[in-house]
């Protein structure tokens, strides 16, 4: 599934792209062209923005309303729109938030002048994005976000 978020959502964006998810952001696109590329990619349209919803719907465009401010409450309703598989976050299925393209391991001894030591120091595992070259590694911030994920399971 391939999935289109516009720019009120980026959290969202974010966290479907490090769950592994086929996600493209835009925050400067129009509804015209937001619609345009959904459609043209076949990606559900991901959005508060009720227009574009109601316009995305007039154009055959699969979508997801969200309707709450809370990111928990945020990722429920799009979990009772579509199943995804939403266990754990990590750098082996995570997606380049940057891009949205996939990323392979890297070793270590191939990185060496592209992160701070102390980051060298305290991971052992790397992952580079096959299009931008952005480096990655399961750093403190990974505890935050499978809490995020771990509460999500919770409710489902």
């Amino acid at each position: 599934m391939l999935f289109l978020v516009d720019g009120m959502l980026g959290n969202v964006a974010k966290k479907l792209l490090l769950l592994g998810y086929d996600t493209d952001y835009f925050s400067g696109m129009n509804d015209s062209e937001l619609i345009k590329k959904a459609k043209h990619e076949n990606r559900v349209i991901i959005s508060k923005d009720r227009q574009l919803i109601a316009n995305a719907k007039k154009s055959a465009i699969s979508t997801i309303q969200i309707t709450k401010d809370d990111e928990i409450e945020q990722f429920l309703e799009i979990l009772n729109t579509v199943h995804l598989e939403v266990d754990k976050i990590s750098g082996d299925t995570a997606r380049c938030t940057k891009c949205n393209s996939q990323t392979t391991e890297i070793s270590k001894s191939e990185i060496l002048d592209k992160v701070p030591s102390k980051v060298l120091e305290f991971n052992e595992k790397f992952w580079e994005c096959d299009k931008c070259k952005q480096i990655y590694w399961e750093g403190t911030h990974v505890k935050k976000l499978q809490d995020f994920v771990n509460k999500i399971k919770i409710q489902t």
